[in-house]
């Protein structure tokens, strides 16, 4: 029979809470039962106790507590909140402190405990497959104790890879339907632990092949509702990483992405009533695609919305290697795992801001088409026999090669091979297919993020 102290409501072992001032705020609620043997002997008092341990050196953080509130004599129920400062792991034991009528003596007895414990930065992890992690191919990426996860199945573990895997998942909207393999998420997480100092929790939403529509409330919804669902239960989160925007490279859905991205933003932000930051992964290759302009639109309305949405940032990921014909390998989601660790602690914690380089400008001059970009550094080519097929500038009479390509510090001067006639507009690094010559920013490495059909000022 039961006897000592039960949590009933409370975390889970391995789960992170988010940590709002330095600090998350732990409400633990249940049942307590005084051991026969103890009401037989005699007791003085029974009170439901309470403490904390640093499980790195088994320092207490919290002494033995009495909990806020209990009810009964030999058993009843209890509840109580903690405040915990960032850090850990953490383990929360409890035990029932009676005190003999006798003696004096305090016997402790047995409680529930909770393990694994953090409390630190939250992230929900959204989009389709290259953020559900269908990565193929070896690369070393281990899990780390400090990095943690809510799985598909509803419980908190160590975070380690597959991270969005169907086992206990019935009843998830976003559960695979196949075998998934790795995604960037895990290298984040440690990455990111390494700069802020605290855990990491990792809430997975995402789904392979998912379209835009699954996302909108306005449309279909069913995943959004299903990420709500699992914010609403941790409490709220960090930030959002977004990675998506395959499915809806096709004349039916480009047109409407970038406002059903805002909306999407929006609602996320009405649920947890706070600006949630959304860190978003611009597209990079999809060779069976036959849509080139749809691509290109996509990969536009991304750009777009880290322009103008307020907390919303992007990286470009063309400098990746992939494992299939769209999904990154194994290798190139470690490096962009670590590369968005550094942006989304830049942006969040240290005010040193990582970005990639960003289109200004664009004027039409004498010499050509002058394209300022927002760097860090200095810009640099990568290969200079291709980067000149990565431009494409169309006018009134179409498409029109680009006879040279001069780099100036922050700055690009393209020489049309032909006289421009009417509304002009550039492009760069849209083709889904065609290998790239990635031009970079010197102090970050970061590529240029693509741009489409932006117009040419005169």
């Amino acid at each position: 029979m039961f006897f000592g102290v039960r949590i009933t409501q409370g975390p889970s072992d391995w789960q992170v809470l988010q940590r709002r001032n330095g600090c998350a705020q732990v409400y633990l609620k249940g049942d307590w039962q005084l051991e026969k043997g103890a009401i037989k002997a005699g007791v003085r008092s029974v009170t439901p106790v309470v403490r904390v341990v640093n499980e790195m050196d088994q320092s207490l953080l919290i002494p033995w507590t009495a909990c806020d509130r209990q009810t009964g004599e030999i058993s009843g129920e209890w509840e109580t909140t903690l405040t915990l400062p960032q850090g850990g792991p953490y383990r929360i034991d409890t035990s029932l402190d009676a005190v003999s009528a006798a003696s004096g003596d305090h016997w402790m007895f047995h409680g529930d405990i909770r393990v694994h414990i953090g409390v630190g930065d939250l992230f929900c992890m959204a989009g389709q497959s290259n953020a559900a992690g269908y990565a193929k191919g070896v690369a070393f990426d281990p899990p780390d104790v400090r990095v943690h996860l809510l799985r598909n199945s509803g419980h908190w573990d160590m975070a380690a890879h597959p991270m969005n895997d169907a086992t206990d998942a019935a009843d998830c909207v976003n559960a695979p339907m196949g075998i998934t393999g790795t995604s960037p998420f895990l290298s984040f997480g440690r990455r990111y632990a390494d700069y802020a100092g605290v855990p990491v929790g990792l809430i997975q939403a995402a789904q392979g092949g998912s379209p835009m529509k699954r996302w909108d409330d306005t449309r279909d919804g069913d995943l959004l509702r299903g990420m709500l669902d699992k914010l609403e239960a941790c409490g709220g989160v960090r930030a959002v990483i977004w990675y998506q925007g395959c499915a809806d490279a096709n004349e039916n859905d480009a047109p409407v992405y970038a406002d059903s991205f805002a909306h999407m933003v929006e609602v996320v932000r009405q649920a947890t009533g706070e600006c949630t930051p959304f860190f978003t992964l611009q597209l990079n290759k999809f060779t069976l695609q036959e849509d080139g302009a749809s691509w290109a639109a996509i990969k536009e309305a991304q750009r777009q919305a880290a322009e103008k949405l307020e907390a919303v940032w992007l990286l470009p990921t063309t400098t990746l290697p992939m494992s299939d014909e769209v999904h990154n390998s194994a290798a190139g989601n470690v490096m962009l795992g670590e590369m968005l660790a550094k942006q989304v602690h830049g942006a969040l914690n240290s005010g040193r801001p990582y970005f990639a380089p960003s289109l200004e400008k664009a004027v039409l001059e004498e010499q050509g088409i002058r394209l300022t970009f927002r760097t860090s550094g200095p810009l640099m080519r990568l290969n200079t026999r291709v980067d000149k097929e990565d431009f494409c500038i169309e006018d009134e009479t179409g498409v029109i090669p680009v006879e040279t390509l001069t780099l100036r510090d922050n700055e690009l001067l393209l020489t049309p091979a032909a006289p421009l006639r009417g509304r002009v507009v550039v492009s760069y690094g849209c083709d889904p297919i065609r290998p790239m010559g990635p031009i970079i920013d010197q102090h970050t490495y970061l590529p240029v993020i693509s741009f489409n059909k932006v117009e040419v000022s005169v």
